[in-house]
């Protein structure tokens, strides 16, 4: 997982701030607000207590499991667009679920996060599947506590695991089939990380920018990879992006692309955590 003051251009505030296949309409959809606006990712806050939401914000992303449905609740009363994390490629031990995941899905272990693994999602093609039982959990968790849309983490194991056991195509089906899953029970979904793959084609024969709700990147500043975000605006969904490196945030870049681009502190704490760092651009002029 990955888990104030004005300057010229950066406004910096914390604290203060299956494949459906059958032709049946599901659960309306809230779709994620387009455009330019104040949003945050905190879902490294264990607790509702840890949280803290700026006024004008407009979209959080909190974690599902530490996430109460009453603080989502509270949050959609404010007029917050609320985003649930869950990590959808990775096995993590500390989820009330892991015991769940068998030891021939675990591929590789993750090199930035070494008690957590990288996972066979072609398993949910599998009859039986275990992998997808416990998404499909995962995302009803997400629904009963009201939240609107999903981030699923680490939608990359085609590059994430070695030895090429993952295939290109093998992500793309399984980043669409989550998609598909998401909507049949009426949540939105962003496209996590992997720019690259933005009008890329799943089984199903649709682009990833066309199939999903709005993409959500992490340093696509720094490795000069923002530009495919803008597929997303161009279809009127909302192309989000953190930095983890101060020096790497580029708000007239940001602006240019209609991206909104932030730094944060590396574990995304809380607002109400003294750890936490974020630099915003903001969404007015400058």
């Amino acid at each position: 997982m990955r888990k104030a003051g004005l300057s010229l251009g950066v406004l910096t505030v914390c604290g203060l701030l299956g494949e459906l296949g059958l032709g049946l309409s599901g659960p309306a959809i809230q779709s994620p607000p387009a455009g330019l606006y104040g949003w945050d990712w905190q879902i490294g806050a264990q607790t509702a207590v840890q949280v803290r939401v700026p006024p004008g914000l407009r979209l959080i992303d909190l974690d599902g499991f530490e996430t109460t449905a009453a603080q989502v609740e509270s949050l959609k009363i404010q007029g917050v667009y609320t985003v649930c994390y869950i990590n959808a490629e990775s096995y993590e031990p500390y989820r009330p679920d892991s015991a769940r995941y068998p030891a021939r899905m675990k591929l590789a272990v993750d090199p930035n996060w070494q008690d957590e693994a990288f996972v066979d999602m072609r398993d949910v093609f599998r009859p039986k599947s275990v992998l997808a039982d416990i998404l499909r959990e995962r995302l009803r968790m997400c629904r009963k506590k009201g939240f609107q849309a999903i981030e699923p983490d680490n939608l990359q194991n085609d590059e994430n695991v070695p030895g090429g056991i993952i295939t290109l195509q093998d992500q793309m089906d399984f980043s669409g089939w989550l998609a598909d899953e998401a909507h049949a029970l009426g949540l939105a979904i962003f496209q996590k990380n992997g720019p690259n793959k933005v009008l890329l084609k799943d089984r199903t024969g649709r682009r990833l920018a066309d199939k999903f709700d709005g993409i959500l990147t992490e340093s696509c500043q720094e490795f000069d990879g923002c530009v495919p975000l803008a597929e997303y605006v161009r279809r009127g969904k909302p192309a989000l992006n953190v930095e983890y490196e101060q020096n790497f945030l580029n708000c007239v870049e940001a602006r240019r692309l209609g991206i909104n681009s932030m730094f944060k502190d590396l574990y995304l704490r809380g607002g109400r955590e003294a750890a936490c760092r974020r630099v915003a651009c903001p969404a007015g002029r400058f």
